[in-house]
Parts: structure tokens; C-alpha cells; sequence
């Protein structure tokens, strides 16, 4: 389980997301990872991996998309919003983060 907090995090509407390439990796639209980040159920901070060019702790927001699909995407603070670094189908290891239990 990643050593992680969690965090109290406020998305204004004057914030902007933007999505790296890396986003795109496992095929999650950005319509369904913003969504999630506007409404996540559980965000959480974690410290960047060893092996990361970006320093920037990651903000890592849970939730489902539109369709009730739960997501993780992971974000860096950038100066004016959010770059979207990460979106994909919630992995187990954040089960335990979630406020509400999942049907397994």
C-alpha cells in the first residue's frame, strides 16, 4: 500500500486541468477522469516514486466515472490547476482509501 495522507483538497472553477500524454495511456477519456476529479469520493497525496522525473507529490483522486466505472487518477499541482498525469480502472491497492466498501 503506497504511504499516502489524506488531504483536503478544494478544485475551484477557476482551476485548470490539463492532461500529459501519459493520461491517455490505458484509454480513459479526459470527459470521464475530470469527472472524477470534480467529484471524487477520496483524494489522497502521495510522494512521488523513486524512479520520477516529476518531484511534485501526486494528488490522487478516486471515484466513479459517469458510468459508475471506479477510476484512479492522478494529478500534479501545477501553477494555475491540475496536470492529469495518470487515469485508469481503480487498482485494489486503493480499496482501503475508499469511504465506502466495494462489491469485490
Amino acid at each position: 500500500m503506497p504511504s499516502s495522507s489524506s488531504v483536503l483538497f478544494i478544485l475551484s472553477d477557476t482551476m485548470e486541468i490539463r492532461w500529459a500524454k501519459s493520461a491517455a495511456k490505458h484509454r480513459v477519456s479526459r470527459a470521464r477522469s475530470e469527472h472524477v476529479v470534480k467529484t471524487a469520493e477520496t483524494i489522497i497525496r502521495e510522494p512521488p516514486p523513486d524512479d520520477s522525473p516529476l518531484e511534485d507529490d501526486r494528488i490522487v483522486f478516486l471515484g466513479s466515472d459517469p458510468n459508475g466505472v471506479m477510476l484512479e487518477v492522478v494529478a500534479v499541482e501545477i501553477e494555475n490547476g491540475l496536470l492529469i498525469i495518470h487515469a485508469m480502472k481503480m487498482r485494489s491497492q486503493y480499496r482501503p482509501f475508499l469511504k465506502r466498501k466495494l462489491d469485490a
